[in-house]
């Protein structure tokens, strides 16, 4: 599927992909098992920009695409420019560092079903937070692309680092232009980190968590600085997976503070990246005997 951006909002795309022209911003494709096939999407007239989204008909385990993008950049009949641009993963918070404000350019789509309104941060290399700003909401198949300077025009720096983040997962890229030449940034899921206090059947729990959001998916880890009021002399740092579908944050975690090992249980809803301070519900078991440890609350502060 194939869309650009007109003043009346996203619009099916139509180019031509290896010389033929598509309809409804749509192109049926074969790829056998194993093999390799090449779309060269052209059309003439000027520069346009757009996305174009690769879904397979078959979502069984095995049906699984990969590719990367090349763009080229021609003077005429002389190629001046190439850059490849790898498939852009779903995001909630993503973070690029950039070694000059006035080049890094970047791009983000809408693939959800609702609109969405992205923030931007732009922090200093001193990790000072020099702007924030909201982009206008995009709707659903929208996108945009700018220079980071059209949308913080006041900001005199050099290097530093920009942060984009969603309340529903969005894709993008981004790329520096110097003497002009093009190279592309990934945006990559960023790491949240928060410390937590809290307690379950009268036992009190303290420690750190981190974890990204890839999509829907969590990856992350925590670490049990205290249990019981006593601190951990050799604390575990145990890896935690789980989701985040419909605004409800749920992970577990399986590890081992001191001899014993515990399974635990976190929900946080309703949970927002904007919020400095969370509330999560807790349960913990046994791992030996499925014995629950019962349920409480946690306290999870930001701390990035």
């Amino acid at each position: 599927m194939l869309y650009h951006q007109t003043d009346a909002g996203p619009q099916q795309w139509n180019p031509l992909v290896n010389g033929v022209q598509i309809t409804s911003g749509q192109l049926n494709v074969t790829v056998a098992k194993g093999a390799t096939a090449v779309f060269h999407i052209t059309r003439t007239g000027g520069t346009e920009a757009g996305i174009a989204v690769f879904v397979a008909s078959d979502l069984a385990l095995t049906s699984f695409l990969e590719g990367t993008l090349t763009y080229y950049v021609r003077n005429g009949a002389v190629l001046v420019d190439s850059v490849g641009v790898q498939p852009s993963t779903e995001f909630y918070l993503a973070a690029i560092p950039f070694d000059n404000f006035s080049t890094l350019a970047y791009a983000l789509a809408n693939v959800n079903t609702t609109g969405v309104t992205p923030k931007l941060s732009v922090f200093s290399d001193a990790n000072v937070r020099v702007g924030t700003v909201n982009l206008p909401q995009l709707a659903p198949g929208q996108h945009m692309a700018e220079y980071l300077w059209q949308r913080f025009s006041g900001i005199q720096m050099t290097s530093g680092r920009l942060e984009i983040q969603s309340d529903l997962p969005i894709i993008g890229t981004a790329l520096t232009q110097v003497n002009e030449q093009l190279s592309s940034l990934p945006m990559q899921p960023a790491v949240k980190a928060y410390t937590f206090t809290g307690s379950v059947g009268g036992v009190s729990y303290a420690g750190e968590m981190c974890f990204w959001l890839d999509g829907f998916y969590v990856q992350g880890y925590v670490r049990p600085l205290s249990i019981g009021g006593v601190p951990e002399q050799s604390p575990d740092t145990i890896p935690l997976t789980g989701s985040i579908v419909n605004g409800v944050f749920q992970t577990h975690t399986t590890g081992h503070p001191e001899s014993e090992q515990l399974l635990t249980y976190v929900i946080i809803n309703p949970f927002s990246l904007s919020q400095t301070t969370l509330q999560a519900s807790f349960t913990v078991w046994l791992a030996a005997t499925k014995a629950s440890l019962g349920t409480g609350t946690l306290t999870l502060t930001a701390t990035n």
